[in-house]
C-alpha cells in the first residue's frame, strides 16, 4: 500500500525554546497537508535526529516521503548531510522512496518578511546577511538574485551579504563610508549563535567608528509557512509529472 508522508528536517538548536519555536512553526505547515504521517526532525539532536524520525514514520507506514529542508538556502546540510542520513536508513528499505523538496528561503513570503522588518530604514545601506558557505556558491546566487528583487519592490539599498564565503559581510563593511548609518538584517530563521557571531564580529568595526544597527531575524514569522507549502506543492507537481510522462 502507498502511504505518503512529510519529514520536517531542522538543524536543530542547542536551546531548547528555539526547538519549541519550531514545533510551533511546523505545526501550523502540518494542518495545512493532507499526510496522515507528519513529524519534524532536527541534524542536530540525539533524541529526534533524522534516523529515528524516519525508522518511526516507516513504523507508522509510511512507504514514501516527502522531506521539507528547514533551511534557508541549500548547501552542506540539503545538499549532502540530509540525503546522507536518510539513506543510512532506508538502504534496509528498498521498496522506499523518497524526494526532497527546495530550501524556501527566496520565497516572496520569506523575503517579504525581510522586506516588513528593514522598511524603515531609508536612505541607509541595509546588508542582507544570511550564513553562505565556502563551499557551495548556490547560496550566493540565490541570495542575490532576491536582493535584487527587494531593491525592485522596496526602493531600498540592500546589499546581500553572508557569514560564510565570497559575500562575506566584514570585507563588504570595509569597503563602506563608516560615517554613513549601516543596517545588518540578520536573515536567519530565528536569533541563535550564528546571529551572535555576526554581531561579535562587527564588534571591532564598530569600536573603529563604523555606525551599524542590527534589527531582527525572521524569527520564525508564521505567514513564512506559505513559502514552506510551496515547495511542498512544487515538489508533489514535479512527482506527479514524472509519473504520468
Amino acid at each position: 500500500m502507498y502511504v505518503q508522508g512529510i519529514i520536517y528536517i531542522a538543524h536543530g538548536s542547542k536551546m531548547p525554546d528555539k526547538n519549541q519555536l519550531f514545533r510551533d512553526f511546523v505545526d501550523h505547515i502540518i494542518e495545512s497537508r493532507p499526510e496522515s504521517v507528519q513529524q519534524l526532525a532536527f541534524l542536530e539532536k540525539d533524541d529526534e535526529n533524522v534516523p529515528i524520525i524516519t525508522q518511526r514514520m516507516i513504523d507508522a507506514g509510511v512507504t514514501h516521503f516527502l522531506v521539507m529542508p528547514m533551511l534557508l538556502f541549500p548547501a552542506m546540510h540539503a545538499v549532502e548531510d540530509i540525503p546522507a542520513q536518510l539513506h543510512e536508513v532506508l538502504k534496509d528499505y528498498p521498496h522506499i522512496t523518497y524526494k526532497i523538496a527546495d530550501c524556501f528561503g527566496d520565497e516572496p513570503a520569506v523575503y517579504q518578511v525581510c522586506e516588513r522588518i528593514v522598511s524603515s530604514y531609508k536612505d541607509k545601506t541595509i546588508l542582507i546577511t544570511a550564513h553562505g558557505n565556502k563551499r557551495f556558491t548556490e547560496p550566493d546566487e540565490r541570495l542575490i538574485a532576491m536582493v535584487d528583487k527587494m531593491k525592485d519592490e522596496t526602493g531600498l539599498n540592500l546589499v546581500p551579504a553572508m557569514l560564510y564565503g565570497a559575500l562575506n559581510f566584514k570585507r563588504q563593511l570595509k569597503v563602506m563610508d563608516k560615517d554613513k548609518s549601516i543596517i545588518i538584517m540578520p536573515y536567519f530563521l530565528f536569533d541563535g549563535h550564528l546571529v551572535r557571531k555576526i554581531k561579535r564580529l562587527s564588534e571591532p568595526l564598530i569600536e573603529d567608528g563604523y555606525d551599524i544597527t542590527f534589527t531582527e531575524t525572521l524569527d520564525l514569522d508564521l505567514s513564512m509557512t506559505a513559502g514552506v507549502l510551496n515547495k511542498l506543492a512544487e515538489l508533489e507537481a514535479e512527482r506527479n509529472v514524472s509519473h504520468y510522462a
